[in-house]
């Protein structure tokens, strides 16, 4: 017995200390995968943004490179294009300064592959620019045009989608890391029961520590989660403010292409807004409301600006001609429809909205086509026109009836609505034509703030 005894509190002993082992080691290693998850999520967290940051920068910054070498080449001042020469030059160096940049941090054959993608693209567009631009100097206007329209897009579409690869890939690591966080969770929630069960067999200050490490994982989990949040809402206002800044530029090449056929660009402004007044009266009508919603609607505001953009490839000396049109040069003039779609798509070719430029090309392309089938560029005829289309001829002929230009004078609006009316059921869609009369009132309301 007494042997018993005296074995009774060695085996307390040897309990003990293995329940005191078990806990040390469970503590040891909760605080190893906590520090685990902290640095590497933290590390690559931060890459992420870094990353995201250059490729959306390099993306805004050659929209607007492609835009300055675009408006070098429709230009006529030769102070403007040296200026847009000089812009060009700038922003291209920024694109060089921040490519060198992302490819100090593509490290793995993955990701230098990708980049290698995004940085060959990237030169063989500077140098068809750069070519593009000698033409333009050189008065070869043709050349340059088509160097702008048909060379330049597909190699920013190419380095768009080298870039959204890259978005992809990080995208994808940060799925890898998350998983591996959830695995260290999993793998730290099984350490616990342990260690708490050894902690209660032996001494109750274990389960003190093991609490608090418990509560430490957990505050330091939320922390993560919270510092996530902060820099994906960073990273969407900073895409969104690209967007913003790709809309403006949009908008001021719509203005400067108005501007040729002798309009200071508050065509666009007009248009846009009448388009926004029927949009919404025929969607308060219950016209067409499977298709008529808020966001097709806002799309389509987005998109109006563009619907003369093709008028970049019509020669000066037909769109400031006063004079009558031959039927030659007028062919000319009508081709503008059917190359504004080509270039909506071509230029828009890698914005991610597929809807938004869906409409702008169908705006461009047939917002001089006629109820009845007379009008071009496919000659179509009543619903198998784009509803969108359809809006935008009505807004577009009504402003040009009602403003000056060099080969006519304008029109009243009471006069201009009578025409519409007129052209009802053959130029236009009876029922659109039949909306945009009964907001006579509250277009002279605009007309005459515009005035003011």
């Amino acid at each position: 017995m007494s042997g018993s005894n005296k074995a009774i509190p060695v085996r307390i002993l040897i309990t003990v200390l293995i329940a005191g082992i078990v806990g040390v080691i469970g503590e040891f290693i909760l605080n190893y995968n906590m520090n685990r998850l902290m640095d590497g999520y933290t590390e690559i967290t931060e890459t992420h943004q870094v990353n995201r940051s250059y490729m959306s920068d390099i993306s805004g910054l050659l929209y607007r490179h492609q835009i300055l070498v675009s408006l070098h080449v429709i230009s006529d001042d030769a102070e403007k294009m040296e200026s847009y020469a000089l812009q060009a030059s700038d922003v291209a160096a920024k694109i060089r300064m921040e490519l060198s940049e992302l490819g100090t941090r593509m490290k793995g054959d993955k990701r230098e592959q990708l980049y290698h993608k995004v940085y060959s693209n990237f030169y063989s567009y500077l140098q068809n620019a750069e070519v593009a631009i000698e033409f333009s100097d050189e008065g070869s206007r043709t050349t340059a045009f088509y160097y702008v329209s048909d060379i330049l897009s597909p190699f920013v579409v190419k380095v768009n989608q080298s870039l959204d690869d890259l978005k992809a890939l990080t995208d994808e690591e940060m799925t890898e890391a998350r998983e591996r966080m959830d695995h260290i969770m999993e793998i730290s929630s099984v350490t616990q029961i342990i260690c708490v069960a050894g902690i209660i067999v032996s001494i109750v200050s274990c389960c003190f520590l093991c609490v608090k490490m418990t509560s430490r994982l957990s505050n330091s989990k939320n922390e993560l989660e919270d510092e996530v949040k902060r820099k994906t809402d960073a990273l969407r206002e900073h895409d969104e403010k690209l967007l913003r800044i790709q809309n403006n530029t949009i908008m001021g090449m719509a203005t400067l292409i108005e501007s040729r056929d002798g309009d200071t660009g508050s065509h666009v402004i007009r248009t846009s807004k009448y388009v926004e007044m029927l949009a919404k009266a025929a969607q308060k009508a219950g016209l067409h409301p499977l298709q008529l919603t808020d966001s097709y609607i806002d799309l389509l505001v987005k998109a109006a600006p563009l619907h003369d953009i093709g008028k970049i490839s019509v020669p000066d000396s037909i769109l400031f001609k006063p004079g009558k049109l031959t039927p030659e040069e007028y062919d000319e003039i009508k081709n503008h429809a059917a190359e504004g779609g080509r270039i909506v798509r071509q230029a828009l070719g890698s914005v991610e909205e597929r809807e938004y430029v869906d409409i702008a090309a169908q705006v461009a392309q047939y917002h001089h086509e006629k109820w009845d089938g007379t009008g071009y560029s496919a000659a179509l005829a009543g619903e198998s026109i784009p509803l969108c289309a359809r809006i935008m001829a009505i807004a577009d002929v009504f402003d040009a009836l009602i403003s000056k230009r060099c080969y006519k004078e304008a029109m009243g609006i009471d006069e201009a609505f009578d025409l519409i009316g007129e052209l009802s059921g053959s130029h236009f869609d009876p029922e659109l034509a039949g909306i945009f009369i009964s907001l006579k009132s509250d277009i002279k309301e605009y007309l005459a703030s515009q005035a003011a």
